[in-house]
């Protein structure tokens, strides 16, 4: 048989795995590395799934944490730790006052602890990684272990500068915090601008936890502002300071939203008032206190501020104030007291909803709507400070409307008003072409009224809901997260006597919008 096999002969060898010829280096080179890798990710994976088996088959093995131990936090307190770790580690009988290790601990039960104290650890936002361990303890008894966890903290300095220009005023500003300065998880914050229009501001203050859970913290603040009011207030200027305490609370935020509970007292002044500036603000001119407790809760499940296209949000807030006139005010109303400073209790109200839905995936829709009611429960209605009255109008609220030029009014002077609404109808697109761009197109409906609330509740509300102003528009959003900036061309279409109109460019920037 050999001797009837001639030359030349064809080679019998066949490629093994779509085996690349010997003479191209580079896919014969990428041949073995992609084999190479399936063998290795082969093999992780059985590996996995040997210790998934061995792991399953002792779940049940009797196992009892010795210690936890946390290396890496060095700004943080050990006794900060042990109050975050402390609530996994024991548990407490319903008939006994005491607190003792769970009875029972097993291989299934350290894992599950192993896993609510990363989740602890990684609520705190202190850390940028965090890894743990199970290891036999050293100094225990059989079936003790440790839990081990290493982390790297993160920076505990931030400070940022800004610029904000709009609507011929300007904005410059600038915000530090301070992290873990106490290493409880503490945050101190420090915001201060200077502008056009609010010639000063700043805002201070420090949070820190109060639950193991993280789910509710305390907070402290001081603030204070020097604004102009504007055409609307007379042309003067408002000072003001202020210190706030409270708590805050979003235990199962996603279901039952986050509440927030403050009691405030604030020192506030205006003055440099224009000479036909009315006799409503003049009435609140000079320094006056206010004492108010306050409620407020929020429910978001938006995707998106800008351009939501599912979600809603829900916020209402009340609050309970008591104001008094440090000096008697020289224009007294006619139901004024005869000493002019008596002390004014009133319960405020403010609703707030919205809904995105997204009608195609370029294109959004939106609904807003805002609702406050002012009832005053002590002294006259007139005497309640202007700062404290409801005002309408502007490019963050009722578009196509001059910044607080809707309601009452007394000459240029805008009165407020203790009853109002204001809805709006959003259209947003992409740019065309253009879908990664922070620049959106906008369309808008908006509808609104700020009235004074009269003992006649069903004229009131006829008043109110069959006399709106409307106003629509269209124009640009550039998305400047958390800050949305829009240039509008607004046409204002049903306007009450006297109010306030902004045709043409109006801007606005700010972090929530009609």
């Amino acid at each position: 048989m050999v001797d009837s096999l001639r030359p030349p002969l064809q080679s019998t060898a066949r490629p093994s795995d779509r085996e690349p010829s010997q003479e191209d280096l580079e896919k014969l080179r990428a041949w073995h590395e992609e084999r190479l890798q399936r063998r290795l990710h082969d093999e992780y994976e059985s590996k996995q799934l040997h210790l998934a088996e061995l792991v399953n088959d002792t779940l049940d093995a009797p196992l009892r944490i010795a210690s936890v131990k946390v290396h890496g936090a060095a700004h943080t307190s050990e006794a900060f730790l042990g109050w975050l770790i402390r609530p996994h580690l024991f548990s407490t009988p319903p008939d006994s006052a005491d607190t003792i290790p769970s009875a029972q601990s097993t291989l299934h039960s350290v894992l599950h602890t192993t896993r609510a104290i990363s989740h602890s650890l990684s609520a705190t936002d202190l850390f940028r990684t965090l890894s743990a361990r199970i290891d036999r303890s050293a100094e225990g008894s059989p079936g003790d272990v440790d839990i081990i966890y290493n982390v790297t903290e993160k920076g505990r300095f931030f400070i940022k500068t800004a610029t904000e220009l709009g609507n011929s005023e300007g904005t410059a500003s600038i915000t530090a915090r301070l992290s873990n300065i106490l290493g409880r998880a503490d945050t101190f914050t420090f915001n201060s601008s200077v502008g056009t229009k609010t010639k000063r501001a700043f805002d201070a203050s420090f949070s820190l936890p109060v639950s193991p859970s993280l789910t509710t913290a305390a907070f402290i603040s001081l603030l204070g502002a020097d604004r102009e009011l504007g055409a609307q207030g007379g042309h003067g200027r408002e000072e003001c300071v202020a210190t706030k305490a409270g708590l805050r609370s979003w235990h199962n935020a996603a279901e039952r939203g986050v509440h927030e509970l403050t009691a405030e007292a604030r020192w506030r002044s205006i003055g440099s008032l224009a000479p036909n500036a009315g006799v409503s603000i003049r009435q609140s001119a000079g320094p006056a206190l206010k004492a108010a407790l306050v409620h407020s809760w929020t429910f978001d499940t938006l995707d998106d501020r800008i351009m939501p296209s599912k979600g809603a949000i829900l916020r209402l807030t009340n609050e309970l104030a008591v104001t008094k006139r440090i000096i008697p005010s020289p224009f007294p109303s006619p139901s004024t007291t005869s000493n002019g400073d008596g002390a004014t209790a009133f319960w405020k109200l403010e609703g707030e909803a919205r809904r995105g839905w997204a009608l195609t995936k370029r294109l959004a829709f939106s609904l807003s709507a805002r609702t406050g009611l002012l009832r005053v429960l002590a002294g006259e209605r007139d005497n309640v400070h202007w700062s404290d009255r409801f005002q309408l109008g502007g490019p963050l609220s009722v578009r196509g409307f001059s910044a607080d030029g809707m309601g009452p009014r007394e000459g240029a002077t805008s009165l407020g008003g203790t009853l109002y609404y204001a809805l709006g109808l959003s259209l947003l697109s992409d740019v065309p072409t253009r879908p990664t761009w922070p620049l959106k197109l906008h369309t808008w409906l908006n509808a609104g009224r700020l009235q004074n609330e009269e003992s006649d509740v069903r004229s009131t509300l006829h008043t109110l809901l069959t006399r709106p102003s409307i106003s629509a528009g269209l124009g640009l959003i550039y998305r400047l997260d958390p800050v949305r900036v829009e240039a509008n061309v607004t046409f204002p279409l049903v306007a009450a006597h006297r109010e306030g109109l902004r045709r043409g460019i109006q801007v606005g920037v700010g972090l929530e919008m009609l």
